[in-house]
């Protein structure tokens, strides 16, 4: 009787138990993001932690705000979008203070890439457009 009346011990974590608890994850963040679009056009977010760089070869450690951060982990912004299959582009929004570009993310509602596409023409003008990069 005083086993019955134990709690069950916690189950051992599987990967098949691992991965269902991944899809409720994304299945909870994809509501929650449904929800702000219910309200919203467009999410207007950076594209990386940072603006363009110089090119450098693939893992070279890249400076942010002083600090070095990891050259794959740059683009994270958009990963979230990636997994939960809004959809998402990448336009110019001016240069920083060296001219290199500074990207703007635009997210849109699941399902919706044509508005997502009137959305970003309608922003273009005032981001004055994709301009050349100095060359280094």
């Amino acid at each position: 009787m005083m086993e019955a009346a134990q709690p069950q011990p916690p189950e051992r974590p599987t990967p098949v138990s691992c991965w269902f608890q991944a899809l409720a994850r994304r299945d909870r963040s994809i509501l929650a993001w449904d929800r702000f679009f219910d309200e919203w056009d467009a999410l207007l977010c950076p594209v990386a932690m940072t603006t363009a760089f110089p090119h450098c070869a693939p893992g070279t450690p890249i400076k942010v705000d002083g600090k070095e951060q990891n050259y794959w982990m740059l683009p994270a912004c958009g990963a979230v979008f990636n997994y939960s299959g809004h959809p998402a582009l990448s336009m110019p929004c001016g240069q920083d203070r060296d001219g290199l570009p500074i990207g703007l993310q635009l997210v849109g509602k699941r399902w919706s890439e044509a508005h997502l596409l009137a959305v970003a023409a309608a922003v273009e003008p005032l981001t004055g457009g994709f301009r050349r990069p100095p060359a280094y």
